[in-house]
């Protein structure tokens, strides 16, 4: 049997490839899963359990950062999401039980101002009733310590970037020039 060398390392890959395959298989119990080629929250693949905020609190995040972040469409939920995901997972791991303590404090407030102007829950109001209440508590510190965590987690997923027509950065760190708005003309006014 003639076989050329091209064949037979194709042949070859493509073996260790199913072998490898196979191992892992065979290796992983029958109902466990890869985490992370799901997709899923860092917050499950390090095993971080967010152990201080409840249910209530917990959809009250997702509602305040809806209404700092207000863009619709499929790709900002997504970015919503991971942010709610890199928030919890970095307030989870905090050790500074202070820091968890007035947030705890603040989603309770959020709910509390809700339940005195609506009678709803906080995740429940629409985004202008929800924006009020938000309002009212903008001079807070812990506010301002979430808006900002939160803008730099979402504003810096690449595809909020794409979403909202963002080119990217102009120079990464070492100075090389990637594009960006540079030279683009947007610093040309005529007024």
């Amino acid at each position: 049997m003639k076989i050329s060398r091209r064949k037979f390392f194709f042949y070859f890959i493509g073996a260790l490839f199913f072998v490898e395959k196979k191992q892992q298989l065979l290796s992983s119990s029958c109902c466990s899963v890869n985490p992370s080629f799901f997709g899923t929250s860092k917050l499950i693949e390090n095993n971080v359990q967010n152990n201080f905020l409840n249910d209530l609190q917990q959809k009250n995040l997702q509602k305040f950062i809806a209404i700092v972040v207000p863009h619709q469409g499929e790709i900002f939920e997504k970015a919503r999401n991971i942010s709610y995901h890199n928030l919890l997972e970095s307030w989870s791991t905090n050790t500074d039980s202070n820091k968890k303590h007035k947030l705890e404090a603040y989603l309770d407030l959020l709910q509390k101002y809700a339940q005195e102007l609506t009678k709803k829950d906080f995740y429940l109001l629409s985004l202008p009733d929800g924006t009020n209440i938000v309002k009212k508590t903008e001079d807070q510190k812990i506010f301002q310590d979430l808006l900002n965590q939160i803008l730099s987690t979402f504003y810096n997923n690449k595809g909020v970037w794409t979403a909202i027509g963002y080119p990217g950065p102009s120079m990464n760190d070492n100075g090389k020039y990637l594009g960006g708005y540079v030279n683009k003309g947007f610093d040309q006014l005529d007024w």
